[in-house]
């Protein structure tokens, strides 16, 4: 047991010994107190008392005044105790004596503790009120019923139920607390020694309380720290592929240059395709460790229009298309506000629209289209080239895949998976189909802000 499980449980158990004493406290003054009040209470007391008092309280309710007085001449006929009533003015109904001290203290009594049964108020038919009671100096018989006061229980007996009650239960509730704690720090002592697969939401079991979504919580840390350091692996794996094959060819085309001297010329042709291949790949990788620090970066929110820069990337598009007489038709909102970053955008629509300059054939055509469909923001570029299977349909957004048009490319595979974490970083989404002439369309969704992202969400799930 932990350090945290002792305070719980002191905290509890003093909390619990606390409010027992209070209570107990509170309930023994008042007892102290009604003892007190009736210790020499001007009435009588007891079980027949009451019986007496409460059949001449029924008498007085439901036939009125003369029943009553019949009743009360009857009870002292056959010695019974008799029963008194006092009406509003404090005189007897059959006109007996008592002191008027007596009196006095007797409605004191009632009105102190009402709810003792040997002292009633009834309310008769002709609208008086009589207060029913059998005095103190009035004998009873023998055969009167004599009711004795309860044993006390032992203090030492109750106080050690009590203790014990409260030590069961404090350990109870520290261990209830204490124990998805426990599931953390075991937990957390996992992931510290690598284990990134370490779960604890299972061990919580049915909680529904705040410990319950701290393990939650971890556990789509953990999740995530799982997916980063694959990718990493996956990332630093696939560079060390990318980067093996050129410098093979290097190297080889170096001994081919000290083997056969005659063919420095090509060989160094051959030396130069494969650095610029390499300057390529490095180039695209610093891009998507930028593009992940510009998605992190939530200072760079701001709103912007989407059309100007869209007209400017096209005007590029169109210079750089120029050596393949490839014609660029495009149709764009005159406004497009929306609410991101504008430079990811940007980077997501250049690679997609440099990626079909690059694959469709000379004097071939690319259409673009920019428009707004409720709270998103859709973008098409649609190309006619070769395209790519179904197969390789699924894989363009992996990092370092090319398709079989692509390796005969001087591509480095990066492209559109930079379009997609750009795009990702606005919550939006990328697809990539076959279109009616058999090239490839790339479809961008934006959402104009993060609600429209949100909502979005919202209905997919």
């Amino acid at each position: 047991m932990g350090r945290l499980f002792w305070k719980f449980f002191f905290a509890f158990l003093l909390a619990l010994l606390v409010a027992s004493l209070a209570v107990g406290s509170a309930m023994w003054l008042r007892q102290k107190q009604f003892n007190q009040q009736v210790a020499n209470a001007p009435v009588q007391l007891g079980r027949q008392a009451a019986w007496l008092v409460s059949d001449a309280a029924d008498i007085a309710q439901y036939g009125g005044r003369q029943p009553l007085i019949d009743f009360l001449n009857d009870q002292t006929a056959m010695g019974n105790p008799a029963v008194y009533a006092l009406d509003n003015d404090n005189q007897e109904l059959l006109e007996r004596t008592l002191p008027v001290d007596q009196r006095r203290a007797i409605r004191q009594l009632f009105d102190d503790i009402p709810q003792l049964r040997s002292i009633r108020q009834i309310d008769l038919s002709d609208g008086a009120q009589v207060l029913l009671f059998i005095p103190h100096h009035v004998v009873q018989p023998v055969k009167a019923a004599v009711v004795k006061n309860p044993k006390p229980q032992p203090v030492l007996l109750l106080l050690t139920i009590g203790v014990l009650s409260g030590l069961l239960f404090s350990a109870l509730l520290a261990w209830w607390f204490t124990q998805p704690i426990r599931h953390l720090r075991r937990g957390f002592a996992a992931v510290a020694a690598g284990d990134l697969s370490t779960r604890v939401s299972p061990a919580m079991g049915r909680r529904k309380d705040e410990l319950a979504e701290l393990g939650h919580n971890f556990d789509a840390m953990t999740t995530k720290l799982e997916q980063l350091v694959s990718a990493q692996r996956n990332l630093l794996h696939d560079v060390s592929h990318e980067l093996r094959s050129p410098l093979a060819r290097m190297q080889a085309a170096i001994g081919i240059s000290q083997q056969q001297p005659d063919k420095t010329a090509e060989v160094l042709a051959r030396i130069e395709r494969e650095s610029q291949r390499i300057d390529l790949l490095i180039g695209d990788l610093l891009n998507l460790s930028r593009l992940d620090t510009l998605a992190a970066d939530n200072t760079l929110q701001q709103h912007f229009d989407l059309s100007p820069l869209l007209e400017d990337l096209l005007e590029d598009g169109r210079y750089e298309a120029t050596d393949k007489r490839i014609e660029i038709h495009a149709e764009i909102d005159s406004q497009l506000p929306m609410i991101g970053k504008p430079e990811l955008v940007l980077r997501a629509v250049e690679n997609v629209l440099r990626n079909a300059i690059k694959f469709t054939p000379e004097q071939g055509n690319i259409n673009l289209t920019a428009h707004r469909i409720g709270q998103l923001i859709e973008i098409s570029v649609s190309d006619n080239g070769p395209g790519v299977t179904e197969i390789e349909l699924t894989k363009l957004f992996q990092p370092f895949f090319k398709g079989e048009h692509a390796r005969q490319q001087n591509s480095s595979g990066l492209g559109l998976t930079i379009a997609k974490r750009a795009v990702a970083a606005h919550q939006g989404d990328i697809e990539a189909k076959r279109n009616e002439l058999g090239g490839l369309q790339i479809l961008l969704h934006l959402p104009v802000n993060k609600n429209a992202a949100t909502a979005k969400a919202s209905a997919a799930s």
